[in-house]
């Protein structure tokens, strides 16, 4: 099977990740059939596909007629075999717990045809794992889209164990044809690539943070004000390049020694968790906010971020830099 023969797609979950992942398939031609366990989580899933579109047609990387072509090729339903029948591809975007995910796969498994390709949209949980309950390891790999997956064009593709190398191929072609830029994952390692990056910036700011070096409010602006703008662009290993290798190996000699090497949450984390203060979604975290702040912030990220992908595009990828 070639990337353009992937007409027919399964998306398992009908979140904020599984119905935009539905909406990037779709703008690709691919009939898709969205699941999820009610009416009215498909409903409301349904609203955020179309939400996703509209932000799309606003910024102008898509048109109306494009956007609402789109909406047309997701279906809906309740029946896991209904959404399996004669599908190429199924993408998992379930709630992130292996457990749960393992025993999603072993129902994929007997419900999809014998050639059916199986993904989890898992941010860093064993891939080999999930694979390890099907009839199909070879078959089954990590296809982890980011949020908000139609502004992001990141998608990490991660092979198990046992995944055959015609999946990765043929998942790397997908992600192409939907205009993604898809990277290859080597090893099924926790966190994959991007979320180890990610989560190793968090370590230093919350250790920053605990330490009183620096505020909340300047530790991110220290990122976004500073090596965020470079590395948006660039990335890490491009800007030591373009630094100096000799400059950044010194300055990595002093620094190293005295990065945070914590092992687990610190407490400044683990107490906002006990307040039940988890961010936006309860009004408090590192910072307040006040109710339509949450949507002020998201309305902000959803205006910049399309300025982001236009500039990618018409430098034809980072490749091209």
């Amino acid at each position: 099977m070639e990337p353009a023969d992937v007409k027919c797609v399964a998306v398992i979950g009908a979140g904020t990740m599984g119905a935009g992942i539905a909406g990037e398939f779709a703008r690709a031609g691919c009939r898709v059939r969205l699941l999820d366990m009610s009416p009215e989580l498909l409903a409301r899933g349904m609203k955020l596909a179309e939400s996703a579109q509209g932000a799309l047609v606003k910024a102008g990387l898509i048109s109306a007629k494009g956007s609402a072509a789109a909406l047309k090729r997701i279906g809906t339903t309740t029946v896991l075999e209904e959404a399996c029948d004669g599908v190429q591809l199924l993408v998992e975007a379930i709630a992130e717990n292996l457990l749960l995910k393992r025993q999603m796969f072993h129902r994929f498994d007997a419900c999809c045809p014998n050639g059916a390709v199986l993904v989890s949209n898992t941010s860093g949980l064993s891939i080999g794992k999930m694979a390890a309950v099907t009839r199909r390891p070879e078959l089954v790999a990590g296809m982890h889209f980011w949020n908000p997956p139609h502004l992001i064009p990141l998608v990490e593709v991660t092979q198990g164990k046992d995944t055959a190398k015609r999946t990765v191929d043929l998942l790397m072609g997908v992600c192409r044809r939907m205009g993604k830029r898809p990277i290859l994952v080597r090893h099924d390692v926790p966190g994959f690539v991007a979320n180890r990056l990610q989560f190793a910036v968090l370590r230093e700011a919350l250790h920053l943070l605990e330490e009183g070096i620096a505020t909340a409010q300047d530790i991110d602006a220290a990122m976004t004000a500073g090596p965020g703008l470079r590395y948006a662009l660039l990335g890490p290993l491009r800007t030591a390049d373009l630094g100096g290798l000799d400059v950044f190996a010194a300055i990595s000699s002093y620094l190293f020694p005295t990065l945070s090497a914590a092992r687990r949450p610190p407490g400044s984390l683990e107490r906002l968790v006990r307040q039940g203060k988890l961010g936006t979604k309860t009004g408090a975290g590192f910072y307040r906010y006040p109710k339509g702040e949450r949507e002020r912030i998201f309305a902000v990220r959803d205006a910049v971020l399309p300025g982001f992908l236009k500039v990618l595009r018409e430098n034809g990828g980072i490749e091209r830099l």
